[in-house]
């Protein structure tokens, strides 16, 4: 004769179900990544130095050594943008190689910016003033911004596979019929100008307007 589970059995598997569910929480299951030290930039889970407990998933986490486990894959750094203009004296240097490895344009629209950006007003740094959102920029990728192994250039999506990218405002709902592929950028010249932008395509070369065009450095 075969006995039914007991209530106090259900229970505790029921139990057993959801520490096992809770006990590898990180950045990625709390579904958060966040700028700067932010104190509710916390999840349970286990440390990099496999210690359980609260973790945290913002950038201060690196230097207080508190950061969750899956912290560096599921909170990747900013992309470093400057204005295509920069581009023409970095040529002049990629002529003296023997062989210049062909780069390529990654497409963006920008979901967000701080406000930075649109006060810059200094010489070097007014191109900053062209970033606004909802608008769609180029950002091209050539040496010596390209990885040396695999000739890609940091943050141009390459490697999104759905999972969180989300860094300012902290939350990316995972699971969706449509990825995210929401990433975070930074102006080179002011560390405040920075925000988000979500991958729109990768194609050969950049067609943008000049003050829509940017490269990663």
């Amino acid at each position: 004769m075969t006995m039914g589970s007991s209530p106090v059995s259900l229970v505790l598997l029921a139990g057993l179900l959801w520490f096992s569910d809770i006990a590898e929480a990180g950045c990625s299951e709390s579904q958060k990544c966040c700028n700067g030290r932010d104190h509710t930039c916390s999840s349970i889970g286990w440390t990099m130095n496999r210690v359980y407990g609260t973790c945290y998933c913002d950038q201060a986490c690196r230097s207080t050594g508190d950061c969750c486990y899956d912290y560096i894959e599921t909170c990747p750094g900013p992309a470093f943008i400057s204005t295509a203009a920069y581009n023409k004296e970095r040529r002049k240097l990629a002529a003296f190689e023997d062989k210049e490895i062909p780069g390529y344009c990654t497409e963006f629209t920008i979901e967000s910016l701080s406000f930075h950006c649109t006060v810059e007003n200094r010489s070097f740094a007014r191109w900053m003033q062209y970033l606004r959102e909802g608008y769609t920029v180029c950002v091209t990728c050539q040496p010596p911004a390209m990885n040396s192994h695999n000739h890609r250039c940091h943050g141009d999506g390459a490697n999104d596979n759905g999972n969180i990218q989300y860094l300012d405002s902290g939350l990316i709902r995972r699971g969706q019929i449509m990825r995210t592929h929401v990433f975070q950028w930074q102006a080179v010249g002011n560390p405040q100008c920075r925000g988000t932008w979500r991958k729109v395509r990768e194609v050969a070369e950049c067609s943008c307007p000049i003050v829509h065009s940017f490269i990663f450095t």
